[in-house]
């Protein structure tokens, strides 16, 4: 360290100035140095400046000023502040107008991040008087547009367009060649400031001519600060173009047009596209802007200076692109940080606006819980119906089959009778032996045909005596014709089985008379006694079997 103190040292009395202060200009050549290895070591960039004032080798204004140039560079915006002004308030700038002008400049521009708008406003005001003083209209101009900065910032946006405008005006009265690159450079910074108001108040046409205002300024300026303001411009125009397409989807290409150009510049590449986060806004790129804000508020945690306006735009920005993506929760999250913030700034407005943002999020988020709920709800209703739906076909496809088996199992059954009773007609050589059983079959079908001709069985104070005696027979020949043929040993149990049968086609054939009255005129008094022998010969009740049998 002492080594290069002297170093500095040296380079103070080769600069022309031998043992004489520093107190011209308020930066030299040394300043720019011990300024230079501030970005690498702020520490001993401190050390070598107090001990080149502690010697007299540097006059007190540029001492402070250079204090205030290294505390900008760690974004260390109140001790910058803090220094610039003693610097102002040194003789030395109090007693030359051109140098305590441009401190007052930069003492405002350092300011107006910070939101402290009525002392920037005083400031610029006193630099307006200066520079008529000084017969400079580009300082004059400089200071009009801060002040329309200022009082945009302050919501008095009529008066904020009526400054700046003044302080275009005022530049455009100037040509090209009367302009130094430095004042072209800041020409082209004011476009721009202009262009971000129109655009912060929807303006987009108005932006965009802004925007090319900035680039025609620039057409043949070139180094970092040229790179930067253009990129900075086809950045916003990227957003407005984007923002018009919204209405006219022509304009898409144009605003990807100035997107691709803005990552062509270094200032773009650097800034890896925080710049287009209106543009990702209105082309739906929303994961894309994100991203991007999200990097940079990550990157401004990392600093000295996160408690200032520009975090709190980043917040928002991040709510908006989680809103647009239907992340309500975490837009919650961000505008409880942007309250604490707020907080921190002693700033209302923006606390009361944060605390609305949370209460809006917090209140979608238990919308969209209950629309969730809702939702689940009715999928599980859905879910259960088409169970119980599909549960249903299934039992019913199961009664169909059940009953067409039954169905075909009497089918195969009647067969297999008529089979038998036919096979015992048909002569073959063993039958011819069996000429009486022949003769007994042949008089039980004419005594089956004679019964059901006659339907005796239906009269329920028949018996079966009344209906042999009226079918021509005797109670003998009944009884052996009934045991030998008709598969039972008891004649009762033939008569209800006949009654029966009649019963299953009355279910069937008149659906609209109850079980109880079929069972009526099918022959049986009591209705108990018709259902027990019809579940015995059916195996179902009379209602199960017209339900199988309908439609």
């Amino acid at each position: 360290m002492v080594i290069a103190t002297a170093l500095l040292t040296a380079a103070c009395k080769n600069s022309a100035m031998k043992s004489a202060k520093i107190d011209g200009a308020l930066s030299d050549s040394v300043t720019l140095q011990i300024e230079k290895i501030a970005e690498t070591d702020t520490a001993q960039a401190f050390r070598m400046l107090d001990s080149l004032h502690q010697s007299g080798a540097l006059a007190e204004h540029t001492y402070y000023y250079t204090r205030a140039r290294i505390y900008q560079g760690t974004r260390d915006r109140l001790l910058a502040i803090n220094y610039v002004r003693r610097a102002y308030e040194t003789p030395y700038v109090s007693q030359h107008d051109s140098i305590r002008a441009q401190v007052l400049q930069w003492m405002t521009r350092i300011m107006l991040p910070i939101g402290d708008h009525q002392s920037c406003i005083r400031q610029a005001v006193e630099g307006i008087r200066l520079a008529r003083k000084l017969n400079d209209p580009f300082m004059e101009a400089d200071f009009l547009m801060l002040i329309g900065m200022c009082r945009y910032d302050m919501g008095d946006k009529q008066n904020a367009w009526k400054e700046m405008n003044r302080g275009m005006e005022k530049v455009k009265t100037l040509s090209k060649k009367e302009l130094k690159t430095s004042e072209r450079t800041k020409l082209a910074l004011m476009a721009l400031t202009t262009a971000t108001a129109f655009a912060n108040d929807q303006d987009m046409d108005q932006t965009i001519a802004s925007c090319r205002t900035t680039l025609a300024v620039l057409d043949t300026l070139h180094g970092y600060n040229a790179d930067m303001l253009g990129g900075q411009a086809y950045a916003m125009m990227a957003g407005a173009f984007a923002k018009l397409a919204e209405n006219d989807a022509t304009l898409r290409d144009s605003a990807d047009h100035y997107a691709r150009l803005y990552w062509l510049t270094n200032y773009g590449k650097q800034n890896k596209g925080q710049r287009l986060k209106t543009y990702f806004k209105f082309s739906g790129k929303y994961e894309q802007g994100l991203q991007v804000t999200e990097d940079y508020l990550a990157r401004y945690r990392q600093q000295a200076d996160t408690v200032n306006r520009q975090y709190a735009e980043l917040l928002h920005e991040s709510e908006d692109y989680n809103v647009a993506l239907g992340r309500y929760r975490q837009a919650y999250n961000i505008s409880r940080r942007a309250t604490i913030l707020a907080d921190t700034l002693h700033a209302r407005d923006m606390h009361q606006k944060a605390m609305e943002y949370a209460e809006k999020f917090e209140s979608k988020e238990k919308d969209i819980e209950i629309a969730r709920q809702r939702q689940l709800v009715i999928l599980l209703s859905v879910i259960v119906a088409s169970a119980l739906a599909v549960l249903a076909i299934l039992i019913f496809f199961m009664l169909h089959i059940k009953r067409k088996n039954r169905d075909l199992e009497n089918v195969i059954c009647s067969l297999e009778e008529k089979q038998r009773l036919l096979g015992r007609i048909i002569p073959s050589s063993s039958a011819l032996s069996h000429n009486d059983e022949n003769e007994n079959l042949q008089k039980f079908l004419e005594m089956e045909r004679i019964i059901d001709e006659q339907k005796t069985y239906l009269d329920p104070t028949a018996n079966i005596e009344m209906v042999m005696e009226r079918a021509g027979y005797s109670r003998r020949a009944s009884t052996k014709l009934i045991q030998q043929f008709a598969s039972t040993n008891k004649r009762l149990d033939y008569l209800n089985k006949k009654r029966v049968e009649y019963a299953a086609y009355l279910l069937v054939a008149e659906p609209s008379i109850s079980s109880k009255e079929v069972g009526a005129r099918s022959g049986f008094y009591e209705d108990s006694t018709f259902r027990r022998n019809f579940k015995k010969y059916y195996g179902v009740t009379p209602t199960a079997y017209r339900a199988l049998h309908a439609g």
